[in-house]
């Protein structure tokens, strides 16, 4: 069985490999839980899940997913003997590279990251009460501004639970690390791009919300080596996830 390492978004988890996992059946996902490294050491996540041996052989699959593509791209550079392919999904890109955050859903926590970090603290603290109190309400007005595809996703109640799994493990256990990787994000990580030295494979929804698709394609404009990006038609952030072929 073929066998990639996942770099979840964030806040991000079990719900998002779930996803990938279910239309990827004869793959096995292996989440590098990022959020037990911090950003400028992330690429320790690759030596804790897999074997010395294994890296030694240099056919590494990454997959990051929204903004666990910055910290897959980051593995990947600096760890370029390892890493022999990079699969981005539905990927936030570096917001200097173009005029984005207008068109994201998250852009006021984007800009409380880059301005306001002390408030970030705080609304997360608050987001955490509410995510233990009333789960149901919180991730409606996450997804408030979602495609119809996203919509669809909502009303299983399996990905709702692993949803409010997610959230309560972002605002809770690993909040420091949720906000460490959000402060990372907001600053200018463009140099990584040129680093890259193999192939990278992007899906991206032409209806994404979250990290709009303009994104994918400044992305393959930045990145030096061979970069395709896959449109996904009508598909949301996550609901692209059910449409990637590893």
């Amino acid at each position: 069985m073929t066998r990639v390492f996942f770099c979840h978004g964030v806040p991000g988890g079990d719900a998002e490999r779930q996803l990938l996992a279910s239309a990827n059946p004869d793959v096995e996902i292996v989440d590098l839980n990022i959020f037990e490294h911090l950003p400028e050491d992330v690429e320790r996540a690759l030596s804790v899940a897999v074997p010395a041996s294994e890296t030694a052989q240099g056919d590494i699959h990454l997959v990051g997913f929204s903004i666990g593509a910055m910290a897959a791209l980051q593995i990947a550079a600096r760890c370029p003997d390892k890493v022999s392919k990079v699969t981005l999904i539905s990927p936030a890109a570096p917001l200097q590279l173009g005029d984005f955050l207008p068109d994201m859903a998250g852009k006021v926590v984007f800009e409380l990251a880059a301005h306001k970090p002390k408030v970030l603290a705080l609304l997360t603290g608050v987001h955490a009460a509410i995510v233990r109190a009333a789960p149901a309400l919180l991730i409606k007005a996450l997804f408030a501004k979602s495609t119809a595809a996203e919509l669809d996703l909502l009303k299983d109640a399996d990905f709702q639970s692993a949803m409010k799994r997610v959230l309560i493990r972002a605002f809770g256990e690993y909040r420091s690390a949720y906000l460490a990787y959000l402060k990372a994000y907001v600053l200018d990580w463009r140099s990584v791009l040129p680093q890259i030295r193999c192939p990278v494979d992007i899906w991206h929804g032409t209806a994404d919300t979250w990290s709009p698709i303009a994104m994918a394609y400044a992305l393959r404009e930045n990145i030096s080596t061979e970069c395709t990006v896959r449109e996904v038609p009508d598909s949301g952030h996550y609901s692209t996830l059910l449409q990637v072929r590893l």
